[in-house]
């Protein structure tokens, strides 16, 4: 599985530390939150320069009829960061992905349930 991820994510504009990290969050998704965005022709996964000069072009992918199109973007400068708070980012956008930026239910806060579903998945806000 590690490997098929790793080819997948080599298909996006991603940093190879991130990517790394990146697979190691892939891998620990439970199986259909890993099919739900692996299987989504309009999800991508990027990395974005940062900074107060930086302009970033974010892409998207094609929308589906009555789904979207979900894109998560990564500052690059995660890389000088220690990989338990790298990997807590990446899981939380990816919970926002997954959640496709709302809550679990009605009304819940979409950053709080992004929180709780990453710490499901192995890796608690640190």
């Amino acid at each position: 599985m590690r490997e098929t991820i790793a080819t997948w994510l080599g298909s996006f504009a991603l940093d190879p530390v991130l990517r790394t990290h990146a697979v190691e969050v892939f891998t620990a998704l439970p199986e259909p939150v890993r099919r739900d965005l692996m299987d989504d022709p309009a999800f991508v996964i990027c990395d974005i320069a940062a900074g107060p000069d930086a302009l970033a072009e974010v892409p998207v992918g094609l929308p589906q009829p009555g789904r979207g199109a979900r894109s998560v973007a990564l500052k690059r400068t995660l890389i000088r960061r220690p990989a338990a708070f790298v990997r807590w980012v990446i899981a939380h956008e990816l919970a926002h992905a997954h959640l496709r930026n709302e809550g679990r239910e009605p009304g819940e806060d979409p950053e709080r349930a992004a929180d709780a579903l990453a710490a499901e998945w192995g890796y608690p806000r640190p």
